[in-house]
């Protein structure tokens, strides 16, 4: 008995041990697997007919200086260790548990950051779900207490991914496997798809597109892949894949999203191969004078949205993560006063409200304002 009791004690221990080393292994696995794959065969092939390749990676339209390669390990160290007073909220964001398979046809829910859920013409559709935090390791930068309400189980089946490109805060490696088998069809930048087959997709349900090509929706709609001034990478191989924006034109509603990037001359393109845009959803934050090529600063951000001039506007990449130097507030805070410098109705709804897409600014206002 003495002996059975000695034995069932040290199997415990070594149980108790043995849990958070496989802890451990089974979070380095999921950190790996998060890095996803590089392109290769028949995909490669096509990226080096982009007449954006070259050299093995993709260029901008207009070069910038990659503030990564210039600080590399140093600017991490400083980002990490640097004073970070009002750059995390202290109370928790306001948001709404929505049940998304409600939404009627015409209606939008922000997830925070740059991730929406909306049903048009029918179609049931989400652009960037990141849920989860947006780094393959746990414990770093995770989303700010009441914008992680969404979890990938509360998206309903979708007939259409968008996906800008491969940065950690826009595919989300546990989000894209959730989906996976209630997604009909996903859109990506060249490149992209290498990520998504890796973790399980199968190649017939992705579409790779390059800047300026232009996909057909149903009821004579279209998706088209438009420029923007950024960078991609889940490791420190850089532009190995694509980075876009989107116009989506269907219903009746032109839809631009703008995925990350900085002010260059795209903005002018777009405004005059879309004449009229309704709604843009334009990234505000997650910016500072070191990455001004990369994002948009805010007197960068009034000049775009005075180029596409839309009637409705909102902007995105905001009020979820901590990744830069400007207080959480500071994005839409210059948001509102440049909106209304140039006259332009301002869509801010909490994450999770229900926006009409045809009057997006309809019951939304400075929600951010009264909090710490």
């Amino acid at each position: 008995m003495q002996r059975r009791t000695i034995l069932t004690s040290a199997a415990f221990l070594a149980a108790a041990a043995a849990g958070p080393l496989r802890a451990a292994v089974q979070e380095s696995s999921r950190a790996f697997s998060a890095l996803g794959a590089k392109p290769s065969g028949a995909r490669l092939e096509r990226m080096q007919a982009s007449p954006h390749f070259s050299n093995g990676t993709f260029h901008n339209l207009t070069p910038v200086i990659d503030p990564i390669d210039r600080e590399r390990s140093s600017g991490m160290l400083r980002f990490l260790t640097e004073d970070k007073t009002g750059r995390r909220p202290l109370e928790r964001i306001p948001s709404i548990k929505t049940d998304l398979s409600t939404l009627a046809d015409g209606q939008m829910v922000w997830f925070g950051h740059s991730g929406f859920y909306l049903k048009l013409a029918g179609l049931s559709i989400a652009v960037d779900p990141a849920l989860h935090a947006c780094f393959p390791l746990g414990g770093f930068f995770k989303p700010f207490a009441g914008a992680d309400l969404y979890q990938p189980r509360d998206i309903p089946a979708l007939d259409l991914l968008i996906l800008t490109h491969d940065h950690y805060d826009h595919l989300d490696m546990l989000t894209m496997r959730d989906l996976k088998n209630r997604t009909a069809h996903v859109v990506c930048p060249l490149g992209v798809g290498a990520h998504l087959e890796y973790w399980g997709w199968e190649a017939e349900r992705i579409t790779e597109m390059d800047w300026g090509e232009k996909i057909a929706l149903p009821h004579k709609g279209t998706l088209t892949c438009v420029p923007s001034q950024h960078f991609s990478g889940r490791t420190l191989e850089r532009n190995t894949t694509l980075w876009a924006g989107f116009v989506m034109d269907l219903d009746g509603v032109t839809l631009y999203l703008s995925g990350d990037g900085g002010y260059g001359r795209h903005f002018r393109q777009i405004a005059t191969d879309f004449r009229r845009i309704d709604f843009a959803i334009v990234e505000d934050g997650q910016y500072n004078t070191d990455w001004a090529g990369i994002h948009l600063m805010p007197p960068a951000w009034k000049a775009a949205v005075a180029e596409l001039h839309p009637r409705f506007v909102m902007p995105c990449h905001n009020a979820k993560f901590d990744l830069s130097r400007h207080t959480w507030k500071a994005p839409l805070e210059a948001a509102l006063a440049n909106a209304k410098a140039l006259g332009v109705a301002l869509s801010t709804p909490l994450i999770g409200q229900v926006v009409a897409i045809d009057n997006p600014a309809r019951d939304t206002g400075p929600w951010w304002q009264n909090l710490r």
